[in-house]
């Protein structure tokens, strides 16, 4: 179980090389966190199997969580395997967006022509410029986006609903595969209904918040 948990950390570590602290787990006060500033994970130092070092530049997870607990929350039950389904009709409603590159028509390469002074005519093959030769366009793709505050009318976001909270489905799905390697049928969510962000969710001593998404009439 202890690998596990390590397992879970690296799936809440950040990407951004601008903030290289969030890209690595932090121990801190006897908890290990992991976040990349949109849903964060937090498990005592004695539930993992490998060893994990301290940065003062990192955010305070004990802290963050400690505040929420002390709030009045409320809570909203998900059964494990709707959430699954959902997630998996969100990633087939995201990969209808994906467009093909009108440049290379999906292909990913183009050809480029060249006549020498002999006037032969010579062809060669490369990755299309304007998609870097995925032979995709992924600028209205939602789904891998970290989209947590912007509701543009005219940008394509996929939510998913839980009561009166919207959740970006990459977030959920990070919380989903916490309640899968956990064996839960059932997690709740926990929120503080007055001040509509941050949600908290328990696993015994694992502990994992996750921002909910801004509404469309929030500002």
């Amino acid at each position: 179980m202890k690998a596990i948990n390590d397992f879970l950390l690296g799936l809440f570590t950040g990407h951004d090389e601008l903030r290289p602290a969030l890209m690595f787990p932090n121990l801190k006060e006897g908890l290990v966190c992991a976040s990349d500033g949109h849903v964060l994970i937090s498990i005592p130092e004695d539930e993992l199997a490998l060893k994990y070092n301290s940065s003062e530049k990192y955010p305070n997870g004990y802290k963050l969580i400690s505040d929420m607990e002390k709030e009045t929350l409320r809570g909203i039950k998900v059964n494990i395997e709707t959430l699954g389904k959902e997630l998996a009709r969100c990633r087939f409603e995201a990969d209808k967006l994906i467009l093909k590159c009108k440049e290379c028509n999906g292909s990913g390469n183009v050809e480029w022509e060249y006549e020498d002074r002999e006037r032969d005519t010579h062809y060669r093959t490369e990755d299309c410029p304007l998609c870097d030769g995925t032979g995709k366009d992924e600028q209205n793709h939602p789904f891998p986006k970290m989209v947590a505050s912007s509701l543009d009318k005219d940008e394509n976001i996929i939510q998913i609903a839980i009561g009166d909270l919207l959740f970006h489905p990459y977030q959920l799905y990070r919380l989903f595969m916490v309640a899968v390697s956990k064996g839960c049928k059932e997690i709740e969510i926990f929120y503080n209904p007055y001040k509509y962000g941050q949600t908290l969710t328990y696993f015994g001593n694992v502990k994992v918040l996750v921002m909910a998404m801004l509404k469309s009439n929030d500002h």
